[in-house]
């Protein structure tokens, strides 16, 4: 038989010394009611878990099943500080202004729920999975992470393009994190930059008419001028987007004015070019420039114009030419050249010398 004599002696010293058997009892309900608290707490969080994700799938598979034409857009519950309010600045931005970006296509902008996950990896793969469970062409996510001109963070997939779900390009735009920073144009600024993931040939503007590229010129000079508030590299896209549309407008219609609003621009923008400045962004700048100086030329002929225009478009020209995908490029057609080239003197030689 076991002496439980020590266990009794050692009862008998904690009750006298540390807590009595009615304040063990006491203490012992307390934890036992904490328990049951945090088991209800899981409880409760699994089952508005699965009920979240239950109403995201079923919203996703309705969204997929209406035959409505036109993009799909799905803009997913924001995170951080404020969510329900960038989620509905978010959706009224979209709403209110993509159409005129996407020049008068349909679209239908839905909600869902958040976009989660402990990794980049892990989010962009629970974003590919509601896209593709929606069939949507985009899918939009915000987090919130600071006050500054590059505080909220939007992020999304888009099938711009034709791309299937698993094709899906991530993307990044960085928007002011201040509520009172995101009056004015930032709405308009947000769904542009939007619109130019839903739609890449917007970043081309010849392949537009000039009618439509001259009222999205006329929209992206008023966004910049209520820029103040965006980030330095957000305001740079809006300018080269301008001076590009602009341009290419000019160069059809003759519009002097905007010509010399881009020529102006460009120049400024060359003007503050260091070491360090992007070699793409200085290469697109010289190369609107001198565009527009050859089409305000052709309006008025100035020979000074003409030769700033052949120096920015040779320094670019230069530029292209030490460009890796431009050397493989020249070497595939010189390689094209001597075959040709070999198929057209083996016939000659065959018409004089043959049998």
């Amino acid at each position: 038989m076991l002496d439980t004599g020590w266990f009794t002696a050692a009862e008998d010293w904690v009750e006298t010394h540390v807590l009595s058997a009615h304040d063990f009892a006491t203490f012992g309900f307390a934890m036992a009611l904490l328990l049951c608290l945090g088991l209800l707490y899981l409880l409760l969080s699994g089952v508005r878990t699965l009920i979240t994700r239950l109403r995201n799938a079923g919203s996703a598979r309705a969204f997929r099943r209406s035959k409505q034409p036109g993009y799909r857009i799905l803009v997913a519950r924001p995170t951080g500080p404020g969510a329900g309010r960038i989620g509905k600045w978010l959706n009224a931005a979209v709403s209110a202004h993509l159409a005129e970006y996407n020049f008068g296509a349909p679209f239908r902008v839905a909600s869902t729920g958040e976009i989660s996950g402990d990794s980049d990896q892990k989010i962009i793969a629970h974003a590919r999975r509601r896209l593709a469970a929606a069939d949507a062409d985009m899918l939009v996510w915000a987090s919130r992470i600071s006050k500054g001109n590059s505080g909220l963070v939007v992020q999304g997939l888009s099938r711009g393009g034709g791309l299937r779900p698993d094709e899906a390009r991530p993307f990044t735009i960085a928007l002011p994190g201040r509520r009172d920073a995101r009056g004015g144009q930032v709405p308009n600024i947000a769904a542009y930059l939007l619109a130019k993931k839903l739609q890449p040939a917007l970043a081309n503007p010849q392949a537009f008419r000039p009618e439509k590229m001259k009222l999205l010129a006329e929209s992206l000079d008023r966004m910049l001028d209520d820029s103040a508030s965006v980030s330095p590299v957000i305001r740079s896209e809006l300018e080269a987007d301008f001076c590009a549309s602009g341009v290419h407008v000019a160069e059809q219609t003759g519009d002097l004015s905007t010509l010399d609003r881009v020529i102006a621009m460009r120049r400024a923008h060359l003007g503050e070019v260091t070491n360090t400045s992007d070699s793409a962004l200085v290469s697109q700048a010289r190369m609107d420039l001198g565009r527009a100086l050859l089409a305000r030329a052709e309006k008025q002929y100035d020979l000074k114009l003409v030769q700033e225009a052949i120096s920015h478009l040779s320094q670019v020209v230069e530029a292209l030419r030490a460009d890796p995908s431009i050397q493989k490029a020249q070497t595939a057609s010189d390689a094209m050249f001597k075959a040709q080239t070999m198929i057209e003197t083996r016939k000659r030689f065959s018409m004089n010398f043959g049998s």
